[in-house]
């Protein structure tokens, strides 16, 4: 903790949340109400009149979603079985009817802990045990399935207890990470006074209100007789076209949330905001990186843009293909496709003739190639949704992985691309790819821009792909990327919308409200508080007369959705930084601090705490800050970084060169400490060692505009003419509108 005055400073944070600007916002991010919650019946009360649809639905993942504990529910091995991970033993007994595990616990000890729930079916299935304060926590150590044996979903990464990502800490916290999704009528009830969980479900398992919506007023339409007794409240018969890929993104989705509970029937992006094709996500080409589910997958591809929907292929209540093996494929991309797949070009596409492989054996399945698949939680394999046409060749230009050499692991991708040209063409390779210039973006490689700027005016292209590259342009926003960007706001896809406003929040504070203002009254949520969390840095004044009303009605909308998850730190982390952009410091002080009352090692938390003592002139309070942070012994390189800036202002230069030092060595691929130890290091006479330190984080990042400044400044100095003469060439290749830096290649070139 921060010490003592840390508890005056939550009181200021809920004093404004309970009054002013965030009444309106608890208000509107509220949903629980008993009287709708009561809406809700038992799910087999849906099986009279929707025995087959009942039946499939007991069949599904989604009904062994999360279950009581019993002999037909627990997969696991609970015979006194034992397992260790990482030195932490582990037994599994049962006693009393009841399933327990002994292991160590959130103080460290070892004590015995009772399951209250299995969680998941196959391939591997998890245990959910209670804490204090309502929480429910899934154990890492998991049962796999096909293998039959206990595994530790964390193995190889030991942490202790108070640690986010111990089994006992936040990350493994069933009440956010996993409970909407996997039970039916989630409200979490989080209470931020006491920091703790009164979570209520209407269903333990994912059953079928979880996608129709509360039942109630449906059974008593049917009991009454009349069709215009009562409405079916909140029910939803079937999703229509637009909302049946929707209804599956609420869970198989990589989102947040923005507001309090789910609604069916309401549209997704008036419930959450989905992650578009990031680094660390996604690769380059929009291939699956990291546990993304499916929606961001399937809206790249090409099936989604003809208005296939998840359950063309699946069904909706059992979640199983419609057929086995390449059937469910070939039902549509045959040689006489459907008619509303009339773009489909007519092939034998089971054959040795389209896939080149033998039939039955691996590659001769439309998946292996078009599919493929990652493993994820040690044991999970999952499909890429996209149904992309593999390109190894975009291995040179991306870095993404193929198909090919996903099974061909004794071959290269160059080998895969000219396979693919000896059976399918030359041309297969000439078709560009989007791919190619999200590479570029997140280099930051000369072409960035102008790629980027092609492929948001790319109607063609996927919505997400094109907002990919809007969003990715707020890093490049200049004179010539400014257009896109305010052309994708003016947008019909409200996730173009979305991303311009993402982008509009790197220009200055009075350029964002030509493209964030008129969103503000946008007729769907996200984007209307993406724009208001966009012009926060704005005068409010600035809004005064027509566009007053929809300012302060999306301000309210952007705190309720932050507050919709104010268990989490990085919530407060951006309560904080709004009300910093705002310029109110004792509202952005408090959400810093309740960020860290949550989890007193956020180093996000106490960085830009940091950064508002500064800022408000409080040295004092920064220092203590960042010295307690450490004096854990643990400081990560952001604040190492933070510290030996500190220590430079109060010219303590030996001690700010050596956290420097540290923060560089601890994140050698962070090109802005390489970039300011140099300068450190330069400062204090130490030319040499600067000019390996800045040679090494230059070939880290190559196009890091401040190294190759600088690089570029001390061959000058050392009259080394020719490297000046290439570092000017690859600095204009990224700023070509610089005349300053022109001339310079100008006078080099003499």
């Amino acid at each position: 903790m921060l010490g003592s005055g840390i508890g005056a400073i939550v009181v200021i944070l809920f004093g404004w949340l309970a009054q002013g600007d965030s009444e309106r916002a608890w208000a509107a991010g509220s949903g629980f109400s008993p009287a709708v919650h009561a809406e809700y019946v038992a799910e087999s009360t849906c099986q009279g009149c929707h025995a087959r649809e009942f039946e499939a639905w007991q069949t599904s993942h989604h009904a062994h979603a999360m279950e009581v504990p019993g002999p037909d529910s627990v997969l696991g091995d609970f015979e006194d079985a034992r397992f260790e991970s990482d030195g932490v033993p582990y037994r599994f007994f049962r006693r009393d009817g009841g399933y327990f595990v002994e292991t160590e616990g959130p103080e460290g000890d070892t004590a015995e802990f009772e399951v209250e729930y299995t969680f998941g079916w196959t391939p591997l299935q998890q245990y959910l045990v209670a804490l204090d304060r309502g929480r429910l926590q899934a154990l890492t150590v998991a049962w796999d399935t096909e293998a039959g044996e206990w595994f530790d979903l964390a193995a190889g990464n030991p942490v202790e207890p108070g640690d986010p990502t111990h089994w006992t800490g936040r990350e493994y916290n069933w009440n956010f990470r996993c409970a909407d999704c996997h039970s039916t009528d989630l409200r979490r009830n989080y209470s931020p006074a006491t920091d703790s969980f009164a979570t209520t479900f209407s269903v333990a398992n994912v059953g079928c209100q979880a996608c129709h919506g509360p039942a109630g007023g449906h059974v008593e339409w049917l009991a009454d007789g009349s069709p215009d007794s009562v409405p079916d409240a909140g029910f939803v018969v079937s999703p229509g076209k637009d909302l049946a890929t929707e209804t599956c993104a609420r869970c198989h989705s990589r989102r947040r949330p923005i507001t309090r509970h789910f609604v069916a029937g309401d549209s997704f992006l008036d419930q959450y905001h989905p992650e578009m094709l990031r680094d660390g996500l996604y690769f380059p080409d929009g291939q699956i990186d990291d546990e993304v589910f499916v929606y961001g997958s399937f809206l790249q591809s090409r099936m989604h843009q003809r208005g296939v929907t998840c359950s063309d292929c699946h069904d909706p209540h059992s979640g199983e293909l419609h057929a086995d093996g390449n059937d469910v494929c070939t039902a549509c991309h045959n040689e006489t496709p459907p008619e509303k797949f009339a773009t489909i070009k007519p092939l034998a596409y089971d054959s040795p003739t389209h896939h080149f492989h033998e039939a039955g054996k691996p590659g001769s399945f439309c998946v292996d190639c078009h599919m493929p698949s990652r493993t994820y939680m040690t044991v999970d394999p999952r499909r890429d949704h996209s149904f992309r046409v593999p390109r190894p060749d975009l291995f040179r230009r991306t870095g993404s992985p193929d198909a090919c050499t996903g099974c061909h692991t004794d071959r290269d991708a160059a080998w895969a691309a000219s396979a693919i040209v000896d059976w399918y063409g030359e041309e297969r390779h000439r078709e560009p790819h989007y791919g190619e210039a999200l590479a570029l973006g997140r280099k930051g490689a000369p072409g960035a821009a102008a790629a980027l700027s092609g492929l948001a005016a790319d109607a063609g292209e996927p919505a997400i792909v094109r907002a990919t590259a809007v969003e990715m342009l707020g890093d490049f926003l200049d004179s010539r990327t400014v257009g896109p960007v305010a052309l994708a706001g003016q947008d019909e896809d409200p996730l173009l919308r979305l991303a311009a406003v993402a982008a509009a929040g790197a220009l200055p504070p009075d350029a964002r409200v030509d493209i964030a203002g008129p969103l503000l009254d946008d007729p769907v949520r996200a984007v209307r508080i993406a724009a208001a969390r966009a012009l926060a840095a704005v005068p409010e004044e600035t809004f005064l007369g027509a566009r007053r009303e929809a300012y302060l009605g999306a301000v309210d909308e952007y705190l309720a959705s932050q507050l919709a998850v104010a268990e989490r730190p990085e919530t407060h982390l951006n309560l904080g930084i709004y009300w910093s952009e705002r310029g109110d410091a004792d509202k952005a002080e408090a959400a810093y601090l309740q960020s860290l009352a949550l989890d007193p090692d956020y180093t996000p938390g106490m960085i830009n705490l940091a950064e508002l003592y500064r800022a408000t002139g409080r040295i004092a309070e920064e220092a203590e800050i960042l010295q307690r942070a450490l004096d854990t012994g643990e400081a990560d390189a952001a604040i190492l970084h933070a510290a030996g800036l500190l220590r430079v202002r109060q010219k303590r230069y030996d001690e700010a060169l050596e956290l420097l030092r540290r923060a560089h060595e601890a994140q050698p691929g962070e090109s802005r400490f390489g970039y300011v130890y140099a300068v450190a290091l330069d400062s204090l006479g130490r030319p040499q060692a600067a000019r390996k330190v800045r040679a090494d984080a230059l070939a880290r990042n190559p196009y890091d505009v401040d190294l190759l400044t600088a690089t570029l400044h001390q061959s000058l100095l050392d009259d080394d003419i020719h490297a000046a003469r290439q570092l000017a060439d690859r600095l204009s290749a990224l700023r070509p509108d610089d005349a300053e830096l022109q001339r310079l290649r100008e006078r080099l070139r003499r």
